[in-house]
């Protein structure tokens, strides 16, 4: 008896003992797995073509033609809810422009200018997985750095004369200052496919550029960006 009760004993050590080294073995083997918070911030960087011009009662007929230029912006997007509204910051290089043209004479202005959006609001709807649009609006002020106003004019004997005027001498051209400042409102949308837009925003000013006028910029641009 007492050697049955022996061997029953170092039985059931031995049975323990590989039991023990099975889930010490297996233990070895567990992986712990991080799990990474969602990404709650998202930075834009956008470029494209913006086309400026002025309006106004001052600038009917006379500065309201659109003239080419360009934008170039970094921004973020941070949500505010889990329903898609965020909010957000811009800031870019752009140009403030108008064109004009009449008969035997044509000018042009192309103004570059520091731009910065303090605040943007807007929501963001997801269609599928890849696909979503969104619509935002904010405020800008810009300031121009550099600039120029280029003019051509042809006589009745077909000589053509040109002349331009920098940044600095615009006061020559308009007869009073020249309002490098400008501020205003934005209003956007935009269509996502994954991290890629494709972006258009209106931007009108409120400040007139020559004292007493009675006349704003008005830009639209069309933008391609990309998130990371």
């Amino acid at each position: 008896m007492k050697k049955f009760l022996l061997a029953a004993a170092f039985s059931f050590l031995a049975v323990a003992g590989m039991n023990a080294q099975i889930v010490s073995s297996r233990s070895v083997n567990i992986k712990t797995t991080e799990v990474k918070k969602p990404k709650t911030t998202t930075w834009v960087l956008r470029v494209g073509m913006n086309m400026g011009k002025f309006v106004g009662d001052d600038a009917d007929d006379l500065f309201d033609a659109s003239k080419i230029g360009y934008d170039f912006s970094i921004a973020f997007q941070k949500p505010i809810t889990d329903i898609g509204l965020f909010w957000g910051m811009d800031f870019g290089l752009g140009t403030r422009a108008w064109s004009y043209e009449e008969d035997d004479y044509k000018d042009h202005m192309l103004n570059h200018s520091f731009r910065w959006s303090p605040f943007m609001l807007g929501y963001k709807y997801d269609i599928n997985d890849k696909f979503a649009v969104d619509a935002h609006i904010g405020a800008f002020v810009s300031v121009d750095y550099a600039g120029k106003i280029k003019a051509e004019e042809t006589d009745y004997n077909g000589d053509t004369y040109k002349d331009e005027w920098n940044i600095g001498e615009y006061d020559d051209y308009y007869g009073d200052d020249w309002n490098r400042v400008d501020a205003g409102m934005t209003l956007g949308v935009g269509v996502w496919y994954d991290r890629f837009n494709l972006d258009f925003t209106w931007q009108r000013g409120f400040i007139a550029p020559v004292k007493d006028a009675k006349m704003a910029s008005s830009n639209l641009m069309l933008r391609l960006g990309v998130a990371f």
